[in-house]
């Protein structure tokens, strides 16, 4: 009889980070991941909170967790902010730190953290670089069920668990029959990034000190951050960037521009677009030229990262019996809605990304589906390894918290349809105005009244 294995296809930041739980935990396991070993991974920021942290607290050893800890940025007085909210015109609404309740969080640059969580587990060889996931099986071993993984290149492996933590065009979601992943064609989505030096700190404007700047204008919206790591013992409101020492190398800034399709008549496509920034400057040309500094910014670097558009995609929210349902309506076909295939993270609960939560509830994930692994490991270690039964009870214990909590952030991330308001006329003035009367009242309840 063999171990109990459990089979990870996908290693981003999810993947990778449940393999570093199994590991510490002694669990068997084999991650696969697409992409080669040298690619190049785009290092575009990522805004973790509490939820990422209780995934890291429940898989990584306490060393590993100070490291990535170390990696945050600081670029206000606390490391854990939220968004303002600003007009098109450069006008602060409301800022959102100030809401008690409002999700607060620190940035990272994604590659670091994706490079920390992977080094251990390419350390113990327990990754296939290179390994395009195909389609699954079903198979007999003895008495037991197991699931084998077909690749590209015709390798496979088999498990007793297989987990899709492949993102949002997870083809691990479509071969189980979920598919409640669904594309968001309403708008194009621009990112941008670029590294952070002295000279380019002082031109930008000191309201990103104190946190991250959302627009909502006309169908658009953009995100605008960055990232520097200050020590603990330095003023962190300096009002001079070239009074500050850090580390040049470790700062960024990031961001996030969507604009409506329909606004756009030139183009039927984004890849007919030649110079990408000069298409997002040139759409927000009305904006406060404070948005043009911000945008501008990185341009003149001959190895500046190009200007990259991302896919957005949502995901619908399954019931509780999805899994009863698929194979109540497809009977003959064991591989659909099958319990030893889970999902984790966006190959599941794919959101937008201007609430910042998508990578949070995946990492979430982690320190939720790990105990469902680790027990079923112990069946193992009794001399048998866990039946179907006994997997199926487990993963349904996991898919009923994750699905009500992470859910909820999908609908809180604008659900199915990219948010469309605008801030710039009577509706800014009145978000203004209950930001100034309601707010202090809330955070005085929220003192007086507990959580």
């Amino acid at each position: 009889m063999g171990d109990f294995k459990v089979i990870i296809i996908g290693g981003g930041l999810a993947g990778s980070l449940l393999a570093n739980g199994l590991l510490n935990n002694g669990v068997n396991f084999r991650l696969y991941e697409r992409d080669t070993r040298d690619s190049k991974r785009e290092g575009y920021q990522i805004r973790l909170g509490d939820s990422a942290i209780k995934g890291f607290s429940a898989c990584l050893e306490d060393e590993q967790h100070r490291a990535i800890l170390r990696k945050f940025g600081q670029s206000s007085s606390a490391s854990s902010t939220a968004p303002s909210l600003f007009t098109s015109q450069f006008k602060k609404i409301l800022d959102l730190t100030n809401l008690p309740t409002y999700s607060k969080s620190s940035a990272i640059n994604r590659e670091v953290l994706r490079s920390l969580l992977v080094r251990p587990i390419d350390a113990a060889g327990h990754v296939q670089y290179g390994a395009n996931f195909t389609y699954y099986e079903v198979i007999k071993e003895g008495e037991c069920e197991r699931v084998r993984a077909h690749f590209a290149d015709g390798s496979s492996d088999d498990g007793d668990i297989l987990v899709g933590a492949d993102g949002s065009g997870s083809k691990v979601n479509e071969n189980v029959g979920l598919r409640n992943i669904v594309p968001l064609n309403t708008h194009w989505s621009f990112l941008g990034k670029g590294s952070l030096g002295y000279h380019r700190l002082q031109k930008l404007p000191a309201q990103l000190w104190k946190g991250p700047i959302i627009v909502f204008s006309k169908g658009a919206s953009l995100f605008y951050a960055f990232k520097v790591y200050l020590p603990a013992k330095q003023g962190m409101d300096a009002d001079s960037a070239s009074s500050l020492a850090y580390d040049e190398s470790e700062a960024s800034f990031y961001w996030g521009l969507n604009i409506p399709r329909a606004s756009v008549t030139k183009y039927e496509n984004y890849s007919e677009i030649e110079d990408r920034r000069q298409f997002c400057l040139d759409y927000i040309k009305d904006w406060a030229p404070e948005f043009h500094t911000m945008l501008s910014t990185g341009s003149e670097d001959v190895d500046s990262p190009e200007v990259y558009v991302a896919p957005l995609r949502a995901s619908k929210k399954p019931s509780n019996t999805w899994r009863r349902e698929i194979q109540q309506n497809q009977p003959g076909n064991q591989e659909k809605g099958h319990p030893r295939v889970w999902l984790l993270g966006d190959a599941i609960h794919a959101m937008q990304p201007n609430r910042g939560m998508g990578g949070n509830q995946a990492m979430h994930d982690c320190a939720e589906i790990l105990p469902h692994l680790l027990e079923l490991n112990n069946i193992a270690k009794s001399g048998k390894l866990p039946s179907t039964q006994q997997v199926e009870s487990a993963c349904t214990s996991y898919e009923q918290g994750m699905i009500e909590r992470a859910f909820a952030w999908v609908k809180k991330s604008g659900g199915h349809s990219v948010l469309t308001i605008n801030l710039d006329g009577i509706l800014g003035h009145v978000v203004w105005l209950l930001g100034k009367i309601l707010v202090p009242l809330v955070s005085l309840m929220y003192k007086v009244l507990g959580n």
